[in-house]
């Protein structure tokens, strides 16, 4: 499917934004975790 507008094919089409959201919704759930993860290993003492 082209676009009239400037010629670019979909093949060409680099969801960018979409990436940059999903690595950065990723770091943060592990962040997350790991904070929850050390907070119940030092509230255990271990």
């Amino acid at each position: 499917m082209m676009d009239s507008r400037n010629g670019r094919d979909l093949k060409d089409f680099k969801p960018t934004g979409a990436v940059a959201f999903f690595l950065a919704m990723v770091a943060m759930y592990a962040l997350m975790w790991f904070s929850i993860y050390f907070l119940l290993i030092s509230s255990r003492g271990g």
